[in-house]
């Protein structure tokens, strides 16, 4: 799974959402229909990720959001 500036999504990378505005950490990748499952979430082969954020808490943001993408800031160390 790709961010839209093509970097790969990995467990821990600080990203921001909300058009920029709410920062948050990517806590799980679900790109498969099972994952989504296993997470409560509709299988519709919308994939995305879990964000972990301190507004929100556990927030599932799809990737392929072209109106409000999530934003690469960091690897985690």
């Amino acid at each position: 799974m790709f961010y839209a500036s093509r970097q790969v999504v990995e467990i821990g990378d600080g990203v921001l959402i909300e058009h920029g505005k709410t920062e948050g950490v990517v806590e799980h990748i679900l790109e498969s229909n099972a994952a989504l499952i296993e997470w409560g979430l509709k299988p519709n082969g919308e994939f995305g990720i879990l964000i972990k954020t301190a507004p929100f808490g556990l927030v599932f943001w799809q990737i392929e959001n072209f109106h409000d993408p999530i934003i690469f800031v960091k690897r985690s160390q």
